[in-house]
């Protein structure tokens, strides 16, 4: 694959699709639509892509996104494009659905070429998981569906934290999530979550890409769960399920 890395003298804000809610705010199971705001948009093409690789189209009202319930549970792919200042665009950023099974696997949409140039998680988090702070996970940057090899990647949060990796000879990088929540306090439940985004640049001939991948994180339990707690519930049950055993063992 023939490129060069861009030298970032574009200062103009980048297209992301970024959570609606403030900064820090405090989690809410949520079964509605999901309210997100697309930002750095001047005339954007949006799209929903559904589990089965289904492509529905999107707008945006004063750069708010809702996303619409699609009847399919698993990972949908929100995507969206434009050209500005002779730079193509693209942002992307995955939402989770619970509906009736789809029967679908996320290596498909995570797969498909949505696309030229791509940061895709590897892996996404599972079911009822999520991204937490101080934890490393792994992206690959595509174009064309082809990995991109020592190329620079760069992951920024809400809380201006900014950090920058290189991706290996398969396009994959490793980033550790900033431990960035402000007044954690040891030992009490934070549900606080807040947005990251890894972005990365790239030219192929006189073309220039821009993309970005947005997603949301929280802060790491292990802030509030001690290993001694946990070792206890382990012997508890260890200690139930014995006694359930000897009284199996009595009847038997």
């Amino acid at each position: 694959l023939s490129g060069d890395a861009l030298a970032s003298g574009d200062m103009s804000p980048p297209l992301q699709f970024r959570a609606g809610q403030p900064v820090g705010a405090h989690d809410h199971h949520r079964r509605g639509p999901t309210p997100l705001v697309l930002e750095g948009a001047s005339g954007a093409l949006i799209q929903l892509w559904t589990p089965d690789l289904g492509v529905r189209p999107l707008s945006a009202h004063d750069g708010r996104i809702t996303v619409p319930r699609t009847g399919m549970d698993n990972y949908h792919a929100l995507v969206a494009r434009q050209e500005r200042g002779g730079v193509k665009e693209t942002a992307v950023r995955y939402v989770y659905q619970f509906d009736k099974p789809s029967g679908r696997s996320p290596v498909e949409i995570l797969g498909a070429e949505k696309a030229a140039l791509e940061i895709v998680p590897d892996p996404l988090p599972r079911e009822h998981y999520h991204y937490h702070t101080d934890q490393d996970w792994g992206f690959l940057l595509r174009f064309h569906g082809r990995p991109v090899a020592q190329h620079p990647v760069t992951l920024e949060t809400s809380h201006d934290s900014r950090l920058q990796g290189v991706t290996d000879a398969e396009g994959r990088v490793v980033l550790r999530i900033p431990d960035d929540f402000p007044g954690v306090e040891a030992g009490v439940r934070d549900p606080r979550r807040a947005d990251f985004f890894v972005s990365a640049a790239y030219q192929a001939g006189d073309q220039v890409y821009r993309t970005t991948l947005g997603a949301e994180y929280r802060v790491n339990p292990g802030h509030w769960r001690s290993s001694g707690a946990g070792l206890a519930v382990a012997g508890i049950g260890l200690l139930v399920g014995g006694l359930l055993g000897r009284l199996g063992r009595k009847r038997g």
